[in-house]
């Protein structure tokens, strides 16, 4: 099978690997479309994520220094290799064989994983979700994506004729957008420095879009919009920590910024003594695994992934994906980090 490999920052290449035997519980999927993270996986691509260098306590769940008896990440890194998240988490296939004592799937369901990029995967059937059969699988590909702003929409708890600003217009950020609309805001703003992002939010429900490399005041243009008010839901989505304080000034007085970002390194120009101190503002981190405790109980995971595939159907993708054959994947990680302005998501098909 074909699997991807890093061997430093940002030198990554296709290479062949043996295929995986099949166990008694496990599905062998052929796989079809895998989705590139360009957020977590420019992170990883340019070794700037902890885990390269701290590990997480499993009972404190406090990151540390690496030391001998403690693991870290160390290059090479294969998608093959046991536990591997950093190369793709997005994967759609076609059940190609199954184990003997495997319920629930049949060879040529099409099923979703979070699974790294590689031509093939073996896991564990419960790691597995079938699609429902009027499902587009490319589209499916990004239903990881989808959790994730799921999870954020449920934590910004949007009402009726709110209004709602989106900070960074990548392919998270034009979920965000559209969920809003479906959850009831009266007027969804976009922000983002590339031409091509904010034509396709625009495009997506977007009302207005601002552009943050031009010479303006996007917190008091929003409050000319508001009477003053500010936004009623702010969704910080760039990766920025500048953006993060831009979004702290536009949130209106006692909200909440809802943080769908994974920043890295030190947050440089986030000034909390100024609006976030005087305006009361709450961060709240949205992290897709993770559920507010006030919905736990009524949103468990086999409700949001039935959820999810329904939502998707509702979607607009036209204007987002752009399909590369797997063979090209180095290529399109060096135009997805040098160009970030030419591509909103880039889809790996195998076929």
């Amino acid at each position: 099978m074909k699997i991807l490999v890093y061997n430093g920052p940002g030198e990554l290449r296709v290479e062949e690997a043996v295929n995986f035997p099949v166990q008694s519980d496990e599905l062998r999927v052929k796989t079809l479309y895998s989705g590139v993270s360009h957020g977590t996986e420019m992170n990883v691509y340019n070794n700037l994520v902890p885990q390269f260098s701290k590990y997480q306590d499993p009972d404190t769940k406090l990151l540390f220094q690496g030391n001998g008896e403690h693991k870290v990440w160390n290059y090479p890194i294969r998608s093959c290799d046991p536990d591997v998240w950093c190369l793709g988490y997005s994967n759609i296939g076609r059940v190609i064989e199954k184990g003997a004592s495997v319920t629930g799937f049949e060879v040529g369901d099409i099923v979703f994983s979070a699974s790294s990029h590689q031509s093939e995967i073996v896991k564990r059937a419960s790691e597995f979700i079938k699609l429902e059969e009027d499902l587009d699988p490319m589209k499916a590909v990004v239903l990881f994506n989808l959790k994730t702003t799921y999870t954020a929409i449920l934590d910004a708890k949007i009402k009726l004729g709110d209004v709602v600003v989106v900070s960074g217009l990548g392919l998270l950020g034009q979920l965000c957008v559209q969920m809003a609309k479906m959850s009831g805001a009266l007027k969804v703003y976009g922000i983002d420095m590339y031409e091509n992002r904010r034509e396709a939010a625009l495009l997506n429900g977007c009302d207005e879009v601002f552009d943050p490399s031009v010479e303006q005041d996007i917190a008091l243009e929003i409050r000319k919009r508001t009477n003053n008010r500010g936004a009623d839901v702010v969704l910080e989505v760039s990766g920025n920590t500048r953006a993060l304080n831009e979004a702290v000034r536009i949130a209106a007085p006692d909200t909440a910024v809802v943080v769908v970002s994974w920043y890295q390194n030190e947050a440089k120009g986030l000034y909390l003594g100024d609006e976030f101190h005087h305006n009361r503002i709450t961060l709240r981190q949205s992290q897709s695994a993770h559920v507010a405790p006030e919905y736990g109980h009524m949103y468990d995971e086999e409700r949001r992934q039935r959820t999810l595939q329904q939502i998707l159907k509702k979607i607009t993708f036209h204007n987002l994906l752009q399909v590369r054959e797997f063979g090209q994947a180095e290529e399109a990680y060096r135009q997805i980090h040098d160009h970030p302005e030419e591509v909103i998501q880039v889809v790996f098909s195998y076929e």
